[in-house]
């Protein structure tokens, strides 16, 4: 066949018509991370159940420490859904064959929908509830029991309905024992309460109501003075198979003892030790599938060793036999009871295996080795510290055993038959500091080529011969990612880790979580773990009060507030610094400062806002640090040499306390110094880096102000008031470039705000987001005060003028109502600053963190009027004083992000994309924005082998055109001859 110039410009074309996809597709759930957290489970509030009775397969349910009621799906660790409940100690109970589950926190008992997590009904009274029990069987008793007790007074029992929430009955407990338990059963409540006095040992009593009306029917004193010396003695209180029992040891571990609610009558039974070791850990779990029997499995700890003693129970004859003893172990161990097809069974999770015994017999059904995955990237390995277990039988030897473990670390995984099916990081929720760390050496680059260019010839050729060869080594590696990362580009996915960072998305968060943990996070592998460190051994209930997190090359400094801190490395995890605070000073943190000659100087915050800085030390005289103390006054500081003074104090009204505080950020460049205006004017910036953003409120007028101030001389630059402000909604406020913005919640009823004009209705009251914008004066192309001066100072802006009103800025600001609070403010970073910001904000109502660009909150906005044309051309248009927020600025999308309390930025090698991290009590989420579009990249819907082919194609066809142009000019040549 012979090619024609027609032939090749069909190819061409057939090349052309290939399908493309948009190239503005949207990169949702591809360029973004979220890790969607319970907080820590409890022992005691995690359960497997079925959603309903018709349900085949059961959810995982827990309410967490961080008040978090949820449920997971066993198969793949999802969270199937959840609820946020009050702060405080809690409860959950799952009735058998129901289609709800009951959560009971402080005072309020709430029926969620078992599935949807949908509520149901819920009731509130006064006092804590102590115990809860659900009955849901076919006895007399059908309803919720609850025992509740408020400070000073008797503790109540409660009887509610199942499906209204009603109250049916309450009956007073009229002696001032202590609650402990609730258990019913045909024959009756059982309220088991303990006498006071405990540390001199105490008895117990239990007090038998009719279930239907709350009349007392008996009252029973069990003697066990020396016995229970503390309420945690009462090792297990249930309804075991309708058989109310109360079971615990003696005060040397030796005994156990057992009673069925009702009687008085106490079985014992002698513990062996075994190997000559005192005990020095008893726990009970117990099962029952027989109408008469119950067996109890005791697991004894002594020192790292574990086994269980096995009893059986016979109600009838009221008698406790030893049956068999399953083998010691070594090592984190924890035992399991459940029931499937009624016959019920015993498991035992070790770090190495799970092994399945039968509760009747002990006979050993099965052990699968546990295969390990690195889900968690932990560097200390976590115990056991509690097992929920599943058993489908399928067949005569064959068992499927899923495992739920608690690991002491407060994370939570399943293990499937040996195999590890998912890892939950819950020890990450509660994340109290977090920042941005270069991963892939960028800093030190830019550090070497600063270098060089400060050397003289010799010096900065041989620097760069030794950086080049350096770079050589890494040469096989580069070599070894290079086709995965053609394929990646290609086909529109992120490549592999250990691919070279080019352009700034794979950056490293490194965060610290109120329980005393440090952790790395992968940006650019959707949040992977990189490693998590136990760094502080935190009490229960207590927080770990970490100030920030500062990187330094490849190290993070942690410092804590106190003057303690910690240097960990930022690949491995591996502490290897570590400073204590002094307690015998008054310490309020730490800052570390360079010298004159460039060594870090650490300076000492005190309490009282004062500096302790080392006698040795020579700190630069234009330092300025601003510190608060514990009243809330604010203090200014020169240093110079190894000296401080006090440049200035900003105290506020004996009535007027801080609420928020805001600096600009440490990355915050700005691309010009002044704004374009439609008609090529110009509008100069107020550029100043030692701005403080300061809001106080008044406690007895409401009055919010929020004052500008220039944290060199102190002086108050421009001042902005609200009436009428609630400070117990939240307050959030931002400080970048020339542009402030904050958020308040105000009933306005005369005005509203000094500087927003007449656009702001009168009666608007409700959440609102002022923004003011900075700049040097009001007329364009002007550079006001101090435009002719060659120098300046912040000291004394205009000393050779006595007239000069001094270098104020000048002030546009607007108002704006929202429909929701927000309770964390941030702005998009890149790395000129010459992409707009855009503003990002946490709105907890919503469970979404939104981006809000910049055109949307400009303060320049016509008021009143439609905008003329060289606004347009600004991108101005009207100003409306309702801002509703738009679907399309949610950067979580569909996700439901809970808990955030603050958001961090980072930019990123291109000038269009900013990456963005929000973290707080419970969730992470992380993604990168393009404020106005991936101007400097192509997008994941540009159709590169389209490209490639068409280039091709174009080649094939100019090789193939050649030689025929060629011989249609030498014929056209001859031609003429």
């Amino acid at each position: 066949m012979r090619w024609t110039a027609t032939h090749v410009v069909e190819l061409a074309l057939f090349t052309l018509l290939c399908p493309i996809s948009a190239i503005y597709a949207d990169e949702a759930y591809q360029v973004d991370f979220h890790h969607v957290l319970l907080g820590v489970p409890q022992a005691e509030t995690t359960f497997l159940d079925r959603p309903s009775a018709t349900s085949k397969a059961a959810l995982l349910y827990t309410l967490s420490q961080s008040s978090i009621l949820g449920a997971i799906n066993p198969k793949d660790g999802s969270v199937v859904w959840r609820q946020q409940l009050a702060n405080g100690s809690g409860l959950l109970k799952a009735p058998a064959g129901g289609d709800t589950i009951i959560s009971a926190v402080n005072g309020t008992v709430q029926a969620w929908d078992a599935a949807e997590g949908r509520l149901v009904w819920g009731w509130t009274g006064s006092g804590e509830i102590k115990a809860l029990e659900v009955v849901r069987d076919g006895i007399t008793g059908q309803g919720i029991y609850m025992v509740t007790q408020a400070v000073g007074t008797r503790a109540i029992i409660r009887k509610l309905s199942e499906g209204t929430g009603a109250l049916l009955w309450e009956y007073e407990d009229e002696s001032a024992d202590i609650p402990h338990g609730l258990s019913v059963s045909e024959a009756g409540v059982h309220y088991v309460a303990l006498h006071s006095g405990l540390l001199q040992g105490s008895k117990i009593r239990v007090t038998t109501l009719q279930p239907s009306s709350g009349l007392s029917l008996d009252s029973v004193t069990l003697a066990a003075d020396k016995d229970i010396y503390h309420a945690t003695s009462l090792i297990l209180i249930g309804r075991i198979a309708s058989h109310p029992l109360l079971v615990w040891p003696d005060r040397t571990l030796s005994n156990l003892r057992l009673n069925l609610l009702g009687s008085n009558h106490i079985i014992n039974a002698k513990l062996e030790a075994g190997k000559g070791n005192d005990l020095d850990k008893v726990q009970i779990h117990a099962v029952s599938t027989a109408e008469d029997t119950v067996d109890l499995l005791v697991h004894c700890q002594s020192g790292m060793l574990h086994w269980a003693e096995v009893y059986q129970f016979k109600i009838r004859s009221q008698t406790l036999n030893r049956t068999y003893r399953l083998p010691s172990v070594e090592g984190s161990t924890t035992f399991s009871a459940t029931v499937h097809s009624d016959t019920s069974y015993f498991i035992r999770t070790t770090d190495n295996d799970v092994t399945l015994f039968s509760s009747t017999s002990g006979q050993n059904l099965g052990q699968w080795p546990i295969q390990r995955k690195p889900h968690d990237r932990m560097i200390q390995s976590p115990s056991i510290s509690h097992a929920i277990s599943e058993v489908i039988s399928r067949g005569t030897s064959r068992y499927a055993v899923r495992v739920a473990l608690l690991l002491s670390s407060g994370d939570w995984k399943l293990v499937h038959n040996g195999q590890e099916s998912w890892f939950r990081p819950e020890s990450l929720s509660g994340v109290v500091a977090a920042a941005w760390a270069d991963a892939d050496g960028q800093e030190d680059l830019a550090e070497d080529l600063a270098a060089e260019s400060h050397s003289n010839v010799v010096n900065a050729y041989l620097h760069r011969l030794k950086r080049h060869a350096n770079d050589a080594r890494r040469f096989p590696s580069w070599v070894k990612v290079l086709p995965d990362r053609i394929i990646a580009s290609l086909s529109s996915r992120e490549p592999r880790s250990g691919a070279r960072d080019s352009f700034g998305f794979h950056k490293v968060i490194i965060g610290a979580t109120g329980s005393g943990r440090l952790f790395a996070l992968a940006a650019g592998e959707k949040g992977k773990i990189m490693w998590s460190v136990q760094a502080s051994k935190i009490e229960p209930g207590q927080r770990w009060p970490v100030e920030s997190i500062e990187i330094d090359k490849d190290h993070a400094l942690v410092r804590i507030f106190g003057g303690e801190s910690l240097r960990v490395n930022i690949r491995t995890g591996i502490i290897f610094d570590s400073q204590f605070g002094n307690p015998t000073q008054s310490s309020k943190t730490n800052l570390i400062l360079p010298d004159i000659s460039g060594a870090a100087v650490s300076i000492q915050v005190k309490t009282d806002g004062s500096l302790g800085l080392p006698k040795s030390c020579h700190l630069d005289a234009n330092t300025i640090v601003v510190t608060q103390d514990e009243e809330k006054v604010i203090h200014g500081w020169t240093l110079g040499g190894a000296k401080s003074q006090l440049a200035w104090k900003f105290v506020p009204q004996p009535n007027e306390k801080i609420i928020t505080l805001a600096t600009r950020p440490s990355t915050d460049p700005s691309a010009s110094i002044g704004k374009a205006l439609g008609d090529r004017n110009v509008l100069y910036k107020f550029l100043n880096p030692n701005l403080l953003l300061i809001g106080t409120v008044t406690t007895d007028t409401f009055l919010a102000s929020f004052y500008i101030l220039d944290s060199v001389s102190g002086s108050v630059l421009h001042t902005l008031t609200h009436p009428n402000v609630d400070a117990t909604q939240p307050v959030a406020s931002i400080l970048s470039e020339n542009w402030l913005a904050y958020s308040v919640f105000s009933a306005i009823s005369d005005g509203g705000a000094v500087d927003t004009g007449d656009a702001f209705p009168a009666s608007a009251s409700g959440h609102q987001l002022v923004v003011a914008e900075l700049f040097e004066s009001s007329l364009p192309n002007d550079r006001g005060p101090l435009g002719s001066k060659s120098n300046a100072s912040s000291l004394r802006p205009c000393a050779d003028d006595a007239d000069s009103p001094g270098n104020n800025p000048y002030v546009v600001s607007q108002t704006y109502i929202i429909p929701a609070a927000i309770s964390s403010m941030a702005v998009s970073t890149t790395l000129q600053g010459i992409t707009p910001r855009s503003l990002l904000c946490a709105v907890p109502f919503l469970n979404s963190v939104i981006a809000i660009p910049r055109g949307f909150i400009d303060p320049r906005r016509p008021v009143g009027r439609d905008a003329v044309a060289a606004e347009m051309e600004e991108g101005l248009f009207r100003h409306s004083a309702v801002l509703n927020f738009d679907p399309k600025w949610a950067l979580n999308h569909m996700r439901e992000v809970s808990g955030i309390r603050k958001i961090i930025t980072s930019p990123s090698m291109l000038e269009s994309t900013s990456l963005v991290f929000a973290f707080g009590s419970l969730d992470m989420f992380g993604t990168r924005i393009v404020p106005i579009g991936g101007f400097d990249i192509l997008g994941k819907g540009f159709n590169k082998i389209q490209l490639i082919g068409t280039v091709a194609a174009l080649a094939v066809g100019t090789g193939l055109l050649a030689p025929m142009a060629r011989k249609k000019q030498i014929d056209t040549r001859w031609k003429g001859i």
